[in-house]
């Protein structure tokens, strides 16, 4: 932040490997929506079954369920932005890991939910130390009631000036 004057560029921002694999493991554990819905295009045959989806058939798919199934994801309640890295996600199995779908219906607002959400940061982590405190509730408790995916009672955090802001 200091070579840029406290104005981070796109460059900036997304060249930082650590803050990505961070991103990208918590949309991997709490990825906006929950699920998405496709609409079959074609009769479809369910691999191993007898189950045909026909055409015009709405489809949704858990995001919660992929992002969390052990086959993709070891350990997939372990926190872990490693496996993020350049060499881990070279490994990851193609639609697997989906927190804003994919192809020509993807979310529109990626890159600019991404800038927006790294940014933050980036500017939040310059000034604050960022610890979970006495409410945090650990694990987090998520909503029955929202489309989104939502904690009951936010998250409460403790954010602790950092010593070269305090004055």
């Amino acid at each position: 932040m200091k070579a840029t004057k406290g104005a981070p560029t796109y460059e900036d921002v997304f060249g930082l490997p650590y803050l990505n694999m961070v991103v990208s493991e918590t949309l991997r554990k709490y990825p906006p929506l929950p699920l998405l819905d496709r609409v079959c295009i074609q009769e479809y045959q369910l691999p191993g079954t007898d189950v045909v989806l026909e055409k015009n058939t709405p489809v949704f798919i858990s995001l919660l369920g992929l992002h969390r199934d052990p086959n993709y994801f070891p350990e997939p309640d372990r926190y872990d932005p490693e496996r993020f890295s350049e060499d881990n996600k070279r490994h990851l199995k193609p639609y697997t890991y989906l927190p804003f779908g994919e192809g020509p219906h993807n979310c529109i607002g990626m890159r600019f939910g991404l800038m927006a959400v790294k940014t933050a940061l980036v500017h939040m982590l310059a000034e604050f130390e960022v610890k979970p405190c006495k409410d945090t509730p650990v694990p987090l408790v998520l909503s029955t009631r929202s489309s989104v995916l939502a904690t009951v009672s936010g998250i409460p955090l403790e954010f602790v000036r950092s010593k070269a802001h305090a004055a």
